[in-house]
Formats: structure tokens, sequence, C-alpha cells
């Protein structure tokens, strides 16, 4: 049984039935309430039927409601009381302030719960041992892969990073069975990435794939998938927080292939850092 439940619905929200949305929906939205319901009342506040949220709590991946609550009560034990949930337009600069800094701390604590450190492990892995790596993805992921290319080039792994769709197919088409794609979309929805993952899978490269959602498209065509657990609202496209929660992830992958390599690693480190710190103060 899983131990947490709302970084879960989250994920999962998109891959369930209409009905068993309903009841997802309304644990988000009350999650407070529905720790003290039975699955006769929150069927009857979700308008569904009892057994609805039992099939629910079983797509969610409990073995019945009773230990999606007992994971619920979990969550809710470890929130905090301050302002949180998604910005208003009439919101003041403190309470703006408050939520923006609270989303990106959730994203990360629900982030950490979802993110398997075995498949964590063996991303790195991979990564370490490919004879190149492309990282890509499109608008705020776009900005994480570029990251990603910086951090991994420091310490000696060939990697590259392309924000034109049309070239990463171009890289990946002449990529050998042995190289790695990162593919990162926090809707695993995004039509460019999809392309790249599906050819990836054509050509027989490694995939790794970062996402806020484990059934979507992107999901299904990666070897790897490493999960985010952020919230993104209407207003804020591209939310920082989700953001967050991929470089993270990718902080994560640097670290642990950083000290699978300590020596070279740091060897390189030292090297690029000389090399930036000998230019300072240069002006063209």
């Amino acid at each position: 049984m899983t131990s947490y439940c709302l970084p879960l619905i989250r994920g999962k929200l998109p891959s369930l039935r209409m009905s068993e949305r309903k009841v997802a929906e309304f644990i988000m939205d009350h999650p407070d309430e529905v720790v003290n319901m039975s699955s006769l009342q929150l069927g009857a506040a979700a308008g569904v039927s009892e057994s609805t949220v039992v099939k629910c709590s079983q797509s969610l991946g409990f073995d019945g409601f009773v230990q999606l609550k007992l994971a619920l009560a979990r969550d809710l034990a470890g929130s905090t009381a301050t302002a949180f949930g998604h910005v208003e337009p009439d919101d003041g600069p403190e309470v703006v302030m408050q939520k923006v800094f609270n989303t990106s701390a959730a994203a990360l604590s629900d982030t950490m719960k979802v993110l398997d450190p075995v498949r964590l492990s063996a991303a790195a892995a991979l990564i370490e041992n490919a004879g190149a790596v492309s990282f890509f993805g499109m608008g705020a992921s776009g900005i994480v892969a570029l990251d990603a290319k910086q951090k991994l080039m420091r310490i000696g792994i060939a990697a590259e990073c392309e924000l034109d769709p049309h070239l990463e197919l171009t890289r990946v088409s002449l990529m050998k069975p042995d190289d790695v794609v990162v593919a990162l979309s926090h809707s695993g929805e995004t039509s460019d990435v999809i392309d790249v993952l599906r050819l990836a899978g054509d050509v027989g490269v490694h995939t790794v794939c970062i996402t806020n959602y484990p059934d979507s498209s992107a999901a299904r065509l990666a070897e790897i998938v490493l999960l985010t657990s952020a919230a993104e609202s209407s207003l804020r496209g591209g939310a920082l927080a989700s953001r967050i929660a991929q470089l993270s992830i990718v902080d994560c992958l640097f670290v642990i292939i950083a000290m699978a390599r300590y020596d070279d690693a740091m060897t390189c480190l030292v090297k690029s850092r000389q090399a930036v710190s000998a230019r300072k103060g240069w002006r063209r």
C-alpha cells in the first residue's frame, strides 16, 4: 500500500474514469472532510455510488477506501495551516507570497514522496554510462533541460540540449543504442516530446521521462519514468513549482552521477571552474 494520497491523486487524475475522477477531485478539494467520511458519505457528496468510491480507491493503488483514508490522514498530518492553493486575482502581495512559496515547498515534499529511488538510480546509471545524452523539453521544461545539460557537462558527461524539436529529432535519429534521451514534460502530453520519445524507441535509444503524470503518453513511451508532483493553475502556466520539482530531480541525478565518478567529476569541476574564473573581468 502506498503511504501517500494527495500526490498520487494529482498524478493519476487524468487517467481515471469520469465517475472516479469526481471522487478524486472531491478528495483533493475537501481532504479534511473526507478523512472523517465513510465511503457511502463520500459517494453521496461526490454524486456517485459507494462502489465507485471503492473502485476509485483501487484505481489509485489502495486496497480500499479505508487504506486511502489512512494515507490521506498522514498527508494532512504533515501539512501546514498557512495560505495555500491557487493564486486568485484579488490576492494581496502577502497572500501571493505565501501561496507561491507554500506551493513550491509542497511540490518538493510531494515529489520526494512519488519519486522512486530505484528508478532514479537506474536513470543515473544509464546517463553515466551513455555515449551521449540529449535532454529535451518545450517551454518551461526546456529551461530545465538546459540546466541539466549545463550541470552534466561540468562533470564530463557528453550532454546536449536542443530546444528546437526538428533539431532534436535529427539528433535522436543519429544516436546509438547506448545513448540516452531524457525528455521533460509536466503534462506528459506535449506532442513534440512524444514524437522525440517515439523516435528514440524506434532507433533503440534508452529513454528517460520526467513528468507529473505516470499514465501520460510520454510516460508510456519511456523506459524509465521519474515522477514529479506539482500543481499548476491557469493563472500560473509553466508554474515555478513544477520547474522546481523538475530541477530537483535533475540535481539528484547530477549528485548521484558525480558521486559515482567522484575523482573524474571533481577534476572536471576544477577545470571548468578555472576556465570560467580566468575570464573574469574580460570584456568584448
